[in-house]
């Protein structure tokens, strides 16, 4: 008696590869604090194993209820979050579950500043993907997308990288609840 199979269909994911990292990325600025921008960042290896995920926020130790880590005066940097504040980038190299980082692609929620540029270039890190880029950041993105050029670092927004991704994390970005003023920073 011969058996008779039923062609079966091949399973399919919900989400891509670019959704899923992105999601991540944004599910981690949630747990961020600073009042005027959450960012997160998630870093995936060549055969997408995620090793790293990190979120804007203050060094162990320093306690959030502290005012002056979460002031707004930049021409005091006594006084300004950004002397305190450790990006979601350095957050996820720093969280990192192996080292060095090479080849490895790191998904962002913003267009990294010169610092985390230098921290991507110097782990190892091949790729950056990034949700979005604040046109009033265009001197320092510059000096980002100089050091990524002449260093080899491909960097590309997600929105040219795969729309349906894009769609689905400005979807979640939605339900993550941006902080009030996410758009100030």
């Amino acid at each position: 008696m011969a058996l008779k199979y039923e062609p079966v269909s091949k399973p399919q994911a919900l989400i891509g590869w670019h959704s899923m990292f992105m999601g991540v990325a944004l599910l981690a600025s949630a747990r961020s604090k600073d009042h005027r921008a959450r960012n997160g960042a998630c870093i995936v290896t060549t055969d997408h194993r995620i090793v790293g995920v990190g979120y804007n926020g203050l060094p162990r130790g320093c306690e959030d209820d502290d005012p002056i880590y979460w002031s707004d005066d930049d021409n005091d940097p006594f006084r300004s979050r950004h002397s305190y504040v450790v990006h979601a980038e350095v957050n996820a190299i720093l969280n990192c579950v192996v080292l060095p980082l090479t080849n490895a692609t790191i998904y962002a929620t913003q267009f990294p500043c010169p610092r985390c540029a230098q921290s991507i270039i110097q782990a190892g890190i091949r790729k950056v993907v990034y949700l979005r880029e604040k046109s009033h950041h265009a001197p320092a993105n510059a000096a980002s997308e100089k050091m990524f050029k002449a260093s080899g670092v491909a960097c590309e927004s997600l929105e040219r990288l795969d729309v349906e991704a894009f769609t689905f994390a400005n979807d979640l970005t939605d339900f993550v609840a941006p902080a009030p003023g996410d758009g100030d920073v």
